[in-house]
């Protein structure tokens, strides 16, 4: 029998795809019931005790982008900007030359509000089927072209949107949790094999 393990790791771009899940399409993070203890609830309060370990839960009840650290470093900042003009046109150039571009926290506040709206754009556009348990062989034809679609033209964009993401979120996110860590801050002392038997029985 395999050894009941919690090996599971939190970091940014992990705390970025929950986000991505618990928040509505005005990137605000939905009510949350930190005294459920269905599947869904234990997902919830995974997520509010890795929020509270990195020192953000107060982002529970704030819009997301509280969660942009006051401080960026210049390694992050740099590649931000790098992604940033690979993808804009050459009038926005003097942009980046300016001393104080992106310096302020309210400005990386803004652009991780923006850029986070449409990054949940397309997060939808990947979990349009999720729901379909069943159905016929024409519309698994079309299931299957919309997701190759999405593979290999869309997929790449939510990736570069995911660490532009990261990357504004700032130094607070530089350490790493494993799950017991987070043990202290509430995480449910439950794993991902258990979780997914709660989820099948509850189906």
């Amino acid at each position: 029998m395999a050894e009941r393990k919690l090996d599971g790791i939190w970091n940014a771009e992990r705390l970025l795809h929950e986000l991505l899940y618990f928040s509505d399409d005005r990137g605000r993070i939905r009510e949350m019931n930190l005294s459920d203890d269905s599947p869904y609830g234990i997902k919830v309060r995974r997520f509010a005790s890795a929020m509270k370990a990195y020192g953000k839960e107060e982002c529970l009840y704030l819009g997301n982008e509280h969660l942009v650290s006051d401080a960026c470093s210049e390694e992050k900042m740099e590649e931000l900007c790098l992604l940033l003009k690979h993808n804009l046109h050459d009038k926005y150039s003097t942009d980046f030359a300016t001393p104080d571009f992106l310096k302020g926290v309210r400005e990386r506040r803004d652009l991780f509000k923006t850029l986070f709206q449409y990054r949940k754009s397309l997060d939808k556009v990947e979990n349009t089927w999720s729901g379909v348990m069943e159905c016929s062989h024409i519309v698994a034809i079309g299931i299957k072209a919309t997701d190759n679609l999405y593979q290999t033209h869309i997929k790449a964009a939510s990736d570069i949107l995911d660490r532009m993401l990261v990357l504004l979120m700032g130094d607070d996110y530089d350490k790493s949790f494993t799950e017991a860590e987070l043990l202290p801050y509430g995480y449910p002392d439950v794993t991902d094999r258990e979780l997914e038997d709660m989820i099948l029985d509850n189906w």
